[in-house]
């Protein structure tokens, strides 16, 4: 084998993987809830995600509408290298199972870009309260970006609900910070 394509084949193993570690740059961006192709909010009346990749880091923002009064807005910064400890992680509370976060405590959260970059898996434990005391629930997110990045569907399974929730989003335009 020639030194040359001996160069080649090495460079393209190490190259190969980086360019797998970063998110689609579809992912950016802010986007609108689709009330009629996801599971019910059970309370909330709109939501948007906004996505900011920077580095190994990807901000997840959560903007809610409660009824027509509250407001709430939240952000999960993970990193898609390293597992973080986030004090105050954010998870779209479904108000009927009773499952309520535990005041001051961290969330264990791991992420990983997968799919080339169209996918962001989130995995989370969470200690949450329930009707028996404290337990930790675990939670699994994929942010999945559609092909020509206008849609992007958030599917959420949590170890206290036997059906997954599945969250669609449409992009909204650059610079659109109309509330939702």
């Amino acid at each position: 084998m020639k030194p040359f394509t001996l160069f080649c084949i090495l460079l393209g193993m190490f190259v190969a993987p980086l360019g797998a570690a970063t998110g689609s740059p579809d992912f950016n961006g802010r986007w609108r809830l689709d009330a009629a192709q996801s599971t019910a909010l059970d309370g909330w009346t709109a939501m948007d995600v906004s996505l900011t990749p920077a580095g190994d880091e990807v901000a997840i923002q959560f903007d809610m509408r409660w009824r027509s009064t509250s407001r709430v807005s939240a952000t999960n910064t993970v990193n898609t290298t390293a597992k973080v400890e986030l004090p105050a992680f954010f998870r779209v509370e479904q108000r009927h199972m009773a499952v309520y976060p535990v005041k001051n405590a961290s969330t264990a959260v791991a992420a990983k870009w997968l799919d080339d970059g169209r996918t962001l898996r989130v995995e989370a434990i969470t200690p949450v309260e329930v009707s028996q005391g404290t337990a930790d629930m675990r939670i699994y997110q994929e942010f999945r970006v559609a092909e020509g990045g206008q849609t992007l569907t958030l599917i959420e399974l949590h170890s206290t609900r036997n059906r997954p929730l599945v969250y669609v989003f449409r992009k909204l335009a650059d610079g659109d910070t109309t509330q939702p």
